[in-house]
């Protein structure tokens, strides 16, 4: 039939099949509301959170030619999200007098406005394609302003953590997908059609590289991609799918090579794989119970099912399918959340899964009978309200902060009189207990190239002549002199992010907690697990002293010299797969041991060690 139209009669059609945004421009228009206020509370809001730190450190010297790690000379995957941090470099690398602290605050706020309206753009296209033909009743952004009023967004929508870019990712993805759907309908086919499923599939890809737990996304959308394309045999399925997994595999094969690892350092150090359903339950009770969400989740969800479930019936299956997959993916990563345990940021992990669910409902159409939309207009902007004007979780800090330790760091920094917004590390230096301070002191100890180890930094009161405050090291030993200590300072700590960035590549941070530290995130967790999700791990001092301090300085060390624990520490991390993974992440990376290290993945995949030294060595070493 599309043969026996003129070119242009053929091109005019397509568009206004193409585009059917044109006809619904006031709803985009309302749309915008829930947009800006997402965008405007956030800038508000505006922080860097301690953990943003840790990217910005690990760019800092993928920059400056030391690879994308943390310490300098030591290969540890100590960020989760990879297209977060390439972003990071790409921007820091353009715009070096920005700073990455203000990058990442301007990234965070177009990627977060720029993800829900892309969502609800594709929620459009999705209502068309669900219930075609000329419509009257009225279309309201009910899904978006759920997710603009819940208070629990708004600290994220900067932190320089890749949550926006989880939004703008979703949302993206949920616009190509609904845009093939109405492309579908085109009479005119055009090799740009063709090439549109290819580009989606790279996109749905993405996901594991946007953060590894996204995963079910992916998968979901895959599957979506897959029954809207209609690949014409198994030749061009095959081919979509490699088209999405490519990227991932391919940065998969660059972690087993580089960092000898399967999973990222920080699926390790939080041991993503073991459950806890207990602790994950009231992670996501922390979330849904103080903000009421089972009641604008289920008037959107009822009036989701009356838009899907007729579509599926009259034989809309792209459609249906498309509405499905976001709500699928959601469920999926939200069961796997619970499992793990969630997280210690109030709301972080599950709010993928929030902005996922309410995409099919971005912009939802009214029922046709006035009380059922009164109703349903009145359910959702109501609680809307009153969730952005008064519903708060409970104090996060002190005796009130609960069994499962959910801490809302956002609220913590926005009581901070000294400072209301804490984006760079001057405005964290203004804050008490300056973890920067620590680190400006240290790059100055690190200068004149001075072999300081330091167990428990603290910031003397005094100020320097130079202005610096300096560090005191009540236990100041010896930095051991080998090859994989690069760095003549290294400081002990659990908080590396803003001390870390501060502090300078020329400064080794040893991260009792594991996210930046091969051993502490192969440690063995005991039978009771901590109730704080992201800080199970806990690496003794004596591991440390083993590892960075000369043994000559501890054994005359009257603090240290007769502790068993540390010579039981220095055997063990010599011995077996232990020593093995040091090798592998401190030995200079070459084609032989970038191969080497593909082996050595798959087989320490599995390594724990005992937190206690004297069981290490006598587990790893024989005869020890």
């Amino acid at each position: 039939m599309s043969t026996l139209l003129s070119p242009r009669a053929g091109r005019a059609r397509a568009r206004r099949a193409t585009d059917p945004l044109r006809a619904v421009d006031p709803a985009l228009a309302l749309a915008l509301a829930p947009v800006a206020i997402l965008a405007l509370v956030g800038w508000e809001l505006r922080w860097v959170n301690e953990d943003g730190f840790i990217y910005f450190r690990v760019v800092e010297n993928l920059l400056a030619g030391y690879g994308p790690v943390f310490n300098a000379g030591e290969r540890v995957e100590a960020y989760t999200s990879p297209a977060w941090l390439a972003l990071l470099a790409v921007a820091g690398g353009l715009l070096p007098s920005a700073g990455l602290e203000g990058i990442s605050v301007v990234l965070g706020v177009a990627l977060s406005a720029g993800g829900l309206l892309a969502a609800c753009a594709g929620a459009l296209l999705l209502r068309r394609a669900l219930a075609p033909g000329p419509t009257a009743v009225a279309l309201l952004p009910l899904g978006a302003l759920v997710v603009a009023a819940v208070p629990a967004s708004w600290g994220f929508v900067t932190s320089g953590l890749e949550t926006s870019l989880v939004f703008a990712w979703l949302g993206a993805a949920f616009l190509g997908l609904a845009g093939l759907l109405q492309a579908e309908e085109s009479p005119v086919v055009s090799a740009r059609r063709q090439r549109r499923p290819l580009a989606l599939a790279v996109l749905v890809g993405l996901g594991p590289l946007v953060r590894p737990d996204l995963v079910p996304f992916s998968a979901c959308f895959l599957i979506a991609l897959v029954l809207l394309a209609r690949p014409a045999g198994r030749r061009a399925a095959i081919g979509l799918v490699a088209a999405a997994v490519a990227l991932p595999i391919a940065y998969l094969i660059f972690r087993m090579g580089y960092f000898a690892a399967l999973v990222p350092g920080t699926a390790l150090a939080k041991e993503a794989g073991l459950p806890f359903w207990e602790r994950g339950l009231g992670y996501l009770g922390n979330l849904v119970l103080p903000y009421a969400l089972p009641l604008p989740l289920a008037a959107l969800g009822w009036r989701w099912w009356r838009l899907v479930g007729p579509a599926w019936r009259e034989g809309r299956r792209g459609a249906a399918a498309l509405a499905a997959a976001p709500v699928a993916g959601a469920v999926l990563h939200t069961l796997f959340v619970v499992r793990l345990g969630g997280d210690y940021m109030h709301g972080r992990m599950l709010l993928p899964g929030l902005f996922a669910a309410v995409m099919p409902v971005a912009i939802v159409a009214l029922p046709r009978r006035r009380a059922a939309a009164i109703g349903l207009t009145a359910a959702v902007v109501v609680w809307a309200g009153v969730c952005a004007l008064a519903l708060r979780t409970p104090s996060q800090f002190g005796p009130e902060a609960g069994r499962w330790q959910i801490l809302d760091q956002r609220a913590k920094q926005r009581d901070t009189p000294s400072h209301p917004h804490p984006v760079t590390l001057a405005d964290h230096d203004a804050l008490p207990l300056s973890q920067p301070r620590v680190g400006y002191a240290a790059r100055a100890l690190a200068r004149p190239r001075r072999a300081v180890l330091s167990l428990d930094a603290r910031v003397q009161r005094r100020r320097a002549p130079d202005g610096i405050l300096p560090v005191q090291v009540p236990s100041a030993l010896d930095v051991r002199a080998d090859r994989s200590v690069t760095a003549r300072v290294v400081i002990f700590t659990g908080s590396i992010g803003r001390l870390g960035y501060a502090a300078g590549p020329e400064v080794r941070i040893a991260d009792r907690l594991g996210l930046a530290d091969p051993v502490a995130a192969r440690l063995r967790l005991g039978p009771d697990r901590p109730n704080r999700a992201g800080h199970e791990k806990l690496l003794s001092p004596a591991w440390f002293l083993a590892r960075f301090a000369d043994p000559a300085s501890v054994r005359a060390s009257p603090r240290f010299g007769a502790n068993p624990r540390i010579p039981a520490a220095r055997a063990a991390l010599g011995c077996g797969e232990l020593g093995r993974l040091l090798e592998a992440v401190n030995a200079p990376l070459t084609p032989s041991r970038f191969v080497a290290n593909l082996g050595a993945a798959f087989e320490l995949n599995g390594l724990r060690v005992p937190s206690d030294p004297v069981a290490a060595r006598r587990e790893l070493c024989r005869g020890g």
